[in-house]
């Protein structure tokens, strides 16, 4: 009996592991991939490099360290492009741009792929008269499907929690500091 329970256990604990498995996408890991790394899978990818630069944080203020990239052609289906951003050059955020129809079709389809491959979202809510969201976290991976609903584009989002709190202090402290500058000609 204490055999099949431990048995049981094991099983149990190993299929929880597996369905809580961190997203990578095509291999990165958020957090831990350098920009290096990144951009030699996008390059392997087949990825186009469209635009870069600097993080706006409001009018004409940006945080110089963290980084944009934005990709096209990448092999995912139906996507527009994907942004991929760095913090200080490690990869802490990936963006993929879909369109998205009236319908909402695009929504429940990548929805369910998502929902088979990681299990439930902690956070769900339908794109009926409301903003669609579906919401997963892996301790310190989110991982979010957003369809605005006045909207013809929808967002797949991987972010590292932990490095997004970094920027935001970050963004804070650049602006504080650009702002707190006398203004020339005044």
């Amino acid at each position: 009996m204490k055999r099949l329970l431990t048995f049981t256990l094991l099983v149990f604990l190993s299929l929880f592991a597996f369905a809580q498995q961190k997203p990578e996408p095509f291999g990165l890991k958020l957090g831990i991939s350098t920009k290096e790394e990144t951009m030699n899978v996008i390059a392997k990818e087949g990825g186009r490099v469209v635009d870069s630069g600097y993080k706006v944080i409001k009018g004409d203020v940006v945080n110089p360290n963290v980084e944009g990239v934005v990709v096209r052609r990448l092999p995912v289906d139906n996507l527009v492009s994907a942004t991929f951003w760095f913090f200080k050059g490690k990869l802490y955020k990936i963006e993929y741009l879909f369109p998205l129809s009236m319908e909402k079709e695009e929504f429940y389809m990548v929805y369910e792929q998502l929902k088979k491959k990681y299990g439930n979202p902690r956070r769900y809510v339908r794109p009926y008269l409301a903003d669609g969201i579906a919401e997963w976290n892996f301790g310190d991976v989110r991982m979010s499907l957003i369809a605005p609903w006045v909207s013809r584009s929808m967002y797949l989002i991987y972010e590292h929690t932990p490095t997004a709190r970094e920027v935001e202090r970050s963004d804070q402290e650049v602006f504080d500091k650009e702002t707190a500058k006398p203004k020339r000609g005044l």
